[in-house]
């Protein structure tokens, strides 16, 4: 039973080897194929190139944007982690920690988070302080209410168009009961712009604003605004005469384009396009002045109020009984008197005045002017019209001149345009005058240019997959691989062969080795072991061995290996 058993293993063995053995003999055989052999460099030529161009294309790392600034720890795992498993190319900024995607998933980022509920939370600065607890010291909660500010202010940059992200850095100081040790606050604004976007001057003041007057007591200067690439966006402040001043020249500037561009527009149809140049010079009064006048029209009084005042005074006569004594004097009596000069009468009077006040109302009136601020007061101008080229018969070159009537039809066109006025000082000039022609421009090199600078190095890459291909990889292949051509059209030497090929070829006693190279030379026959035994001296049968492994070395080789496998080598 024990043997039977054994017997069974062993055939069991017998069977497996078999079927190793058959598989590798198939797969020799399959390797011999002179079609897989044809293949095989081929295949591995592709692969090994479009390889190369895989790995081109992985090396080219796409511009990253951020997705989220100041996200959590927590959502930033979430969301990263979300990205990942939709196929999103999705990384870490080793700077500053924020999510990054290419710009072109930017969007698509986006709408597959939103899909998702992420992140939960937006950044928000107040959830921070929301979350508190109580019995948090001044110092903690002066720093949160510092970070919600810095969050806060960067969710409101990000909405300004052509910011892609923004950040935010405030420095506050602690307060002091010391009125002249308090500092000011300061802060620090780094915006990140899109691709091909630029801040305005206009937009940088207004963030410098929405900062300063979203912390308290920070000044405007003392907010500093920079871009990704370093440059401070934000100017110093100046004084502001000359912040004045520089306002003015731009205004001066834009007027004189706007009548520059008038007298241009106005010409062309009359010369021709490029055929007049014009520059005009506008001097302005940017003085501001407030003039105040009263008038008074004496023709128009009229009375307001009138008053009219009568005095009488005068010494009465002595009354009563004489020599009676009393404590007040009589009553004066009311008599009429005849006559005031009456001799012996009583009651004359010894003084009289009348006066009489008349008021008047006088007719006056206030002007207030104000005069135009940025009043044009000089107007300078200067057209040139360019002289007909002429070619003679001989080729020489001369110019046309203008009419002298058509440039003063030129001139009061212009004057016209420009209201023109000779009180205030202004002057036009018009003139003709041969144009240079335009210069060429510079040219640069083809080897310095851009695009042969790409070009090449996409050729360096190329070149080097072909180096490594044709320079390393198919020297080893042709060393592994025996070549197709002679395993399939040149049998293995045998002696059959030999002895078909002999009747082919004659060699006669006594040929040299010139004679034996003349005969194989043109049928391209193989030579024979006799042949050897033909050759008169040695020096001979080691020309005709090299020559038959030059010209048939795949035949020598296969030899060499049928030689090996009949023969092992023994240990």
């Amino acid at each position: 039973m024990a043997e039977a058993t054994g017997t069974e293993i062993t055939n069991t063995n017998t069977g497996i080897l078999s079927r190793i053995s058959g598989i590798f003999s198939n797969v020799k055989k399959l390797r011999s194929d002179p079609a897989v052999q044809k293949s095989v460099p081929l295949a591995f030529g592709i692969i090994v190139t479009f390889a190369g161009i895989i790995a081109f294309y992985l090396m080219q790392k796409p511009e990253m944007t951020t997705l989220f600034s100041s996200l959590p720890e927590n959502e930033k795992s979430a969301v990263f982690d979300a990205l990942k498993q939709n196929g999103v190319d999705v990384s870490l900024n080793s700077a500053t920690g924020e999510v990054i995607v290419p710009v072109d998933d930017y969007h698509n980022a986006k709408m597959l988070l939103a899909s998702q509920g992420l992140p939960s939370s937006v950044p928000d600065g107040y959830s921070s302080l929301n979350d508190m607890p109580m019995g948090t010291s001044r110092s903690v909660e002066a720093v949160k209410i510092k970070q919600t500010l810095e969050a806060e202010l960067s969710k409101s940059l990000n909405f300004i168009s052509g910011i892609s992200s923004a950040r935010v850095h405030l420095a506050i100081p602690e307060k002091t009961v010391f009125a002249r040790e308090t500092a000011l606050p300061s802060a620090s604004v780094f915006v990140r712009l899109a691709s091909g976007r630029s801040l305005g001057r206009q937009q940088v003041q207004s963030i410098v604003h929405l900062v300063s007057s979203s912390v308290p007591n920070l000044p405007s200067e003392n907010v500093t605004v920079i871009d990704q690439f370093g440059e401070l966006l934000s100017k110093p402040k100046t004084d502001n005469n000359i912040s004045a001043s520089e306002e003015q020249i731009i205004q001066q500037m834009k007027l004189g384009e706007i009548y520059r561009s008038k007298v241009i527009s106005l010409l062309t149809p009359m010369i021709g396009a490029g055929n007049v140049k014009a520059e005009v010079n506008v001097d302005m009064n940017f003085t501001k002045k407030e003039i105040t006048e009263e008038l008074v029209d004496p023709e128009g009084n009229a009375i307001r109020s009138e008053q009219n005042t009568l005095d009488e005074s005068g010494d009465a006569e002595a009354q009563g009984i004489p020599g009676a004594l009393a404590n007040q004097p009589p009553l004066k009596p009311d008599l009429k008197q005849d006559s005031p000069n009456a001799k012996g009468g009583i009651g004359n009077i010894k003084s009289r005045s009348q006066s009489t006040v008349k008021n008047y109302e006088v007719s006056k009136k206030v002007e207030t002017t104000l005069p135009q601020v940025g009043k044009v007061t000089k107007i300078k101008a200067a057209v040139i019209i360019r002289e007909n080229k002429i070619i003679s018969e001989d080729g020489t070159v001369s110019f046309e001149k203008v009419d002298p009537k058509k440039l003063d039809e030129i001139k009061l066109l212009v004057m016209e345009t420009l209201g023109f006025d000779e009180n205030r000082g202004d002057s036009i000039t018009v003139k003709s005058s041969p144009f240079v022609d335009t210069l060429e421009p510079i040219s640069i090199p083809w080897y310095e240019s851009g695009t042969f600078k790409e070009l090449s190095k996409q050729l360096g890459m190329i070149l080097i997959f072909a180096i490594i291909t044709f320079g390393a990889l198919l020297p080893l292949l042709r060393r592994v691989i025996v070549p197709a051509s002679f395993s399939s059209g040149a049998p293995v030497i045998s002696d059959g062969d030999f002895e078909e090929e002999l009747d082919k070829v004659e060699v006669q006693e006594g040929d040299t080795l010139e004679d034996i190279k003349a005969k194989l030379k043109p049928k391209k026959q193989a030579i024979s072991a006799e042949m050897l035994d033909t050759a008169n001296t040695y020096d001979d049968k080691v020309a005709v061995i090299r020559m038959i492994v030059g010209d048939q070395a795949g035949r020598v080789s296969n030899v060499f290996k049928n030689m090996m496998k009949e023969q092992p080598i023994d240990n």
